[in-house]
């Protein structure tokens, strides 16, 4: 039953996200004026959710079947959050950019540290249901700051763990952010987090080779060339296919071994915590299609989007709220118990 409720959010996702959003935040002014007639928390307009949940799915498909699936109270502060992630990241300033559009891009950074700072936004809903965001849940300025001022140099590796620092300024840093809108802040979750985000920084950068190459650029770090004795050249004309398939083992078995510590860290973290480490799913899937194709990036298939990728993220979601709903009926058995002893 729930899973063709989801199917249904997914068919028709932008319509039905914003109504599920809007029936939510109905009950919840609802109890606020019973409590306080008098209390009103400014909103940014629902119309606004539209387009940060186009931008998300366009260009951030995986984040965005996560939001879908995420808790319904917390899915339009995420929506926000993500969709500032894809704005800045859309300006980045990389190897490749001409001159003008590095103008360009550190133009529009500039305005998005404007507005994480405190500058009035008007004309644009994502910047408009960031504030929002920012007020209700307390967001880190920090690390919206991070992931903007990432965004303003090119970036160069030499070695992996290069590549990670860098995952921590970027994808760890909206990870922060989630746990943030989720309502978990402790060192723990930062923790698996920041293991998340190192993943799926090494997965960014296995998927960005082929582009990449058809650019004339190559990022891998240069201890990791070294290592496999292979150079940039041979990998931007694509020769070489063993030693180039030796470089992205190399770099898919670092981002296995954060998978894996991710995977344990969320045994031990409440559910809502485990909602906002569901993106590890279609890291893991991707990494999985990769050895199947024997660690080949170039091959055809390897970059293609599963069918079944939302059913798969549908049914881990699903599984944490069993698990948690049996854990809760196993502290009311004990609770009543106790009572009864008592009685």
């Amino acid at each position: 039953m729930m899973l063709c409720r989801r199917f249904n959010l997914l068919k028709h996702p932008t319509a039905a996200a914003i109504r599920h959003i809007s029936d939510e935040e109905h009950f919840q002014n609802l109890s606020k004026k019973q409590q306080n007639p008098r209390a009103a928390t400014p909103k940014a307009p629902l119309s606004n959710l539209g387009p940060c949940l186009d931008l998300i799915k366009k260009h951030d498909y995986e984040h965005y079947l996560c939001i879908l699936i995420s808790p319904a109270m917390s899915r339009r502060s995420l929506s926000a959050l993500r969709a500032f992630n894809v704005e800045v990241s859309k300006a980045a300033i990389t190897p490749y950019s001409t001159p003008q559009e590095r103008e360009i891009n550190k133009l529009k950074l500039m305005w998005w540290r404007q507005v994480v700072e405190g500058r009035e936004v008007a004309g644009s809903p994502i910047a408009s249901e960031l504030r929002t965001a920012m007020t209700q849940r307390n967001l880190s300025k920090g690390f919206l700051l991070r992931l903007i001022d990432a965004r303003l140099t090119p970036v160069r590796y030499t070695s992996l763990h290069d590549v990670e620092r860098a995952a921590d300024d970027t994808f760890s840093a909206v990870n922060y952010l989630t746990m943030e809108v989720l309502g978990n802040k402790s060192v723990e979750t930062d923790h698996a987090a920041s293991h998340l985000g190192r993943c799926e920084g090494l997965v960014a950068l296995i998927r960005s080779l082929p582009l990449l190459a058809s650019r004339g650029v190559c990022l891998v770090p240069s201890t990791t060339l070294a290592k496999c004795g292979v150079s940039q050249e041979e990998i931007i004309r694509r020769q070489g296919e063993e030693k180039i398939q030796d470089v992205v083992h190399d770099i898919a078995s670092s981002a296995h071994v954060h998978a894996d510590h991710c995977e344990k860290l969320m045994s031990t973290l409440p559910l809502s915590a485990k909602h906002g480490l569901l993106p590890i799913i279609p890291a893991k899937l991707f990494l999985k299609r990769l050895e199947k194709y024997d660690f080949n990036i170039f091959h055809d298939r390897v970059l293609v989007r599963p069918p079944t990728l939302f059913f798969r993220v549908a049914f881990e979601s699903k599984k944490l709220n069993i698990a948690a709903n049996i854990e809760n009926l196993k502290k009311l058995k004990t609770i009543n118990e106790r009572r009864k002893k008592k009685g």
